[in-house]
């Protein structure tokens, strides 16, 4: 009998100590989503990471080897368990110390930032990034445009007045009254 009792309490102390570890991610299956936590000598099965939103809407965003994250296992059971992404560590600290900040930085440096007080957004690509924004409904933008670099549209630019296009027959279609010759066009066309 107490040999019995003494069994149950180690398999109770034993589900306890694996109902939450802490450690790193030790190998990870991107084509299933899975994951292998190394805590220790302990290395778990394949687990599911957690994510934010996994039905109508959802966000992929695979945790990477070395990333320290807490593995939950239901009744103790390692096998059973779900690996919730991530903790901040010494070599892979805060980006910032501000409640009213959201930060994303990606290993190349590109950042998405937000300050809610500022009620300022701030997406800064890496060094040679580029920026693709593709909308077939179009794009508004409200309020002032400051462009600090060459500007290049494939179709017309037109403002509250006209376009560049009817500019362009405008000026490449006028004469002038020269004194003493007939009417005058302009020497060379606006492309």
């Amino acid at each position: 009998m107490i040999t019995n009792l003494l069994y149950r309490v180690s398999q109770l102390e034993r589900k306890l100590a694996n109902t939450v570890i802490i450690g790193t991610i030790h190998d990870v299956d991107y084509d299933e989503a899975l994951v292998r936590v190394e805590s220790g000598d302990f290395i778990s099965g394949w687990l599911p990471w957690l994510t934010t939103r996994a039905h109508n809407d959802t966000e992929y965003w695979a945790p990477e080897v070395g990333e320290q994250v807490v593995m939950f296992s239901p009744d103790g059971e390692p096998e059973q368990g779900v690996v919730l992404p991530a903790l901040y560590q010494q070599q892979y600290d805060k980006l910032a110390n501000n409640p009213d900040i959201h930060i994303k930085k990606y290993k190349d440096q590109t950042t998405f930032s937000y300050n809610r007080k500022d009620k300022k957004l701030t997406i800064a690509i890496a060094a040679g990034g580029n920026t693709e924004l593709i909308s077939d409904g179009g794009i508004n933008i409200k309020g002032d445009v400051t462009i600090q670099g060459n500007l290049k549209a494939s179709g017309d630019i037109t403002d509250k007045t006209r376009s560049m296009a009817a500019d362009r027959e405008v000026y490449n279609e006028h004469t002038h009254k020269v004194p003493g010759c007939s009417e005058s066009k302009p020497t060379g066309k606006i492309q």
